[in-house]
């Protein structure tokens, strides 16, 4: 039985990865990540087409440089399924060129599944207010 620090780092420690994958555009990593039927929501819009969401990540078109998360929280909603929350400071290049800098809030949820990885149903980043 994992204790509630260890599920907590074992979340994040995911979630470093799942970032690390997006930075990459590595698409193979979030197609074992991902749920069978996930949703992806974000200010460019929701997707629920698990290929289009790989093809997005495979794409890279405005690849990630840097991914700096903090304020992380997992919070249990039953066994065996949690939500992950931070605070992402992201480096990109729009287009692949022009680079720019965002702060967003992102939120995930996972499930564990049979074989005993967790698995994100839902992903979801929502841009910092300006101040």
């Amino acid at each position: 039985m994992r204790t509630r620090g260890g599920v907590m780092r074992e979340i994040i420690d995911l979630m470093d990865r799942a970032w690390e994958a997006n930075r990459n555009g590595d698409a193979a990593f979030y197609d074992g990540f991902l749920t069978d039927d996930p949703v992806s929501v974000s200010p460019w819009g929701v997707v629920t087409d698990r290929d289009a969401i790989l093809k997005g990540f495979a794409e890279n078109r405005n690849p990630y440089t840097r991914t700096e998360q903090s304020d992380h929280r997992v919070i249990t909603l039953g066994p065996g399924s949690v939500v992950h929350t931070s605070r992402v400071e992201i480096d990109m290049l729009v287009n692949g060129t022009d680079p720019q800098t965002m702060t967003v809030f992102a939120t995930t949820a996972l499930t564990r599944s049979a074989d005993g990885a967790w698995r994100a149903a839902l992903f979801q980043i929502t841009p910092e207010p300006a101040h």
